[in-house]
């Protein structure tokens, strides 16, 4: 689609948006029409919730590399013109317009995103589902089965309804090198997937580095493969075949609240176009993030859709803005137990842009790649000042990728140097801000130093 110059109605009173849902891509819209379009908005957050967890690093929790930050809502909110309603959608009446809320009350809007995300359910029957940072616990218990030798095959089981692969792969490749770095009994470790080959999502050239590094920790990798359910110490594929694992980890599938008024395509997602309106519906109405039928459902993707839809409610409200078919991109940092693969492709051509490696490809080099909510997630304790948003960069620090990792490498060295000389000062604030400063350019810190960070936590 050649891009356009497109231009909203005047008016003199700021268009009413409500933005239902607060996860990455509500929160995303709403940074993103507060750098677009300013007054010319008011905005309102409907969330039954307090706090946005990063729920991506729930996966290094249990190896206690990395513990989830949580943002205060109503802070982010009020920071950026918004005002937050303590409640939660139910149905639309998209005639009138009006929105039908669980408290029972009733709500008219001008402009509508739904970005409600979705609820997980079990796909693999049987198995433990890694849900997220509910699910932490219960993986610590596995882990430490594990490690008092009471199993000893363990397969990691992607069923083709679990719409983003990549934690179960981080789940993975923790739990490997996490095992061996404790010296605990050989353990048989396979990755089952209906994949032809790893994250292929990515790329031949993502998937290759992801291979060898499954390789690497032994992983056996048994692809083109439907994992159904576990019965009796074994995996059951939907062909019936079956495969011993004492253990089984698995993804959920993702299922959508059904809401009155608002049209549901197929698994009961709601169908966009390109530029996130709802097809069905007057063109007030939009919808990002993982409640929509686009197929995968990752964080930076849910966040680029909903800076497709902040641009489109810009226009509406009176702002000139450039529009062009979103050329999506998926960036993922993928945790390996070592040095985290930064991962790269474009939905359009995935193959010929497929990147992956240790250097840096975008920044700030977080787990949410989204172009407003990642600089504001990675600024420091206590900053308030305003970052440019996230772009993506061939290397952080250099032009040279090699020199680029090494740099990067340096700086994280530091870093613990520095943290580790403040703890030795009894400056154990200072040692924790270092620390944070690992994680803003390694995502998390290294494994010998999840010991040190819970010591310098309780003296600080």
């Amino acid at each position: 689609m050649p891009l356009t110059l497109i231009k909203g109605r005047d008016r003199e009173a700021p268009l009413e948006v409500v933005i239902a849902g607060a996860g990455v891509a509500g929160l995303e819209a709403l940074l993103a029409l507060h750098r677009l379009a300013g007054p010319r908005v008011r905005v309102e957050l409907i969330t039954p919730e307090e706090e946005f967890v990063y729920r991506p690093l729930a996966v290094a929790e249990p190896f206690r590399l990395a513990t989830p930050a949580r943002v205060d809502i109503r802070e982010l909110a009020e920071r950026h013109g918004a005002r937050v309603r303590r409640d939660a959608l139910a149905g639309i009446d998209p005639e009138r317009p009006t929105l039908h809320m669980k408290s029972g009350r009733m709500l008219r809007y001008e402009a509508l995103v739904i970005a409600i995300g979705t609820h997980p359910v079990e796909a693999v029957h049987g198995s433990l589902t890694f849900r997220g940072p509910d699910d932490v616990a219960a993986f610590g218990e596995l882990l430490a089965e594990l490690e008092r030798g009471e199993a000893r095959s363990v397969a990691f089981a992607l069923h083709k309804h679990a719409q983003w692969p990549l934690p179960l792969y981080e789940l993975a490749l923790l739990s490997a090198a996490h095992l061996e770095a404790l010296g605990s009994p050989s353990i048989a470790w396979r990755f089952v997937t209906h994949e032809r080959i790893p994250l292929e999502t990515f790329g031949a050239r993502a998937s290759s580095e992801v291979a060898q590094l499954l390789d690497e920790v032994g992983i056996e990798f048994l692809g083109g493969r439907a994992p159904h359910l576990v019965r009796d110490g074994r995996l059951v594929f939907e062909d019936g075949d079956e495969l011993e694992a004492e253990r089984v980890v698995a993804l959920p599938e993702l299922r959508v609240p059904y809401l009155p008024g608002v049209p549901r395509g197929r698994g009961g997602f709601i169908p966009t176009d390109e530029s996130g309106r709802v097809k069905g519906l007057a063109p007030p109405v939009f919808a990002a993030g993982d409640a929509t039928s686009f197929p995968v459902k990752q964080g930076g993707l849910a966040a680029q859709q909903a800076d497709a839809v902040a641009a489109e409610i810009a226009a509406l409200a009176g702002v000139p803005v450039e529009r062009s078919a979103p050329d999506l991109r998926l960036r993922a940092a993928l945790l390996t137990g070592s040095a985290p693969r930064f991962l790269r492709s474009s939905i359009r051509d995935r193959e010929r842009t497929s990147t992956a490696g240790r250097n840096v490809l975008w920044w700030p080099p977080g787990k949410i790649a989204a172009r407003h909510l990642a600089p504001y997630l990675a600024r420091s304790r206590g900053d308030d000042a305003e970052r440019p948003p996230l772009a993506d960069v061939e290397t952080a620090l250099s032009q040279d990728p090699e020199v680029a990792e090494a740099d990067r490498e340096d700086a994280v060295d530091l870093a613990l140097t520095m943290a580790d000389a403040d703890a030795g000062a009894e400056d154990y604030e200072g040692a924790l801000r270092w620390l944070d400063v690992v994680e803003k350019l390694n995502v998390t810190v290294p494994l010998a130093y999840a010991d040190k960070r819970e010591a310098w936590q309780r003296l600080a």
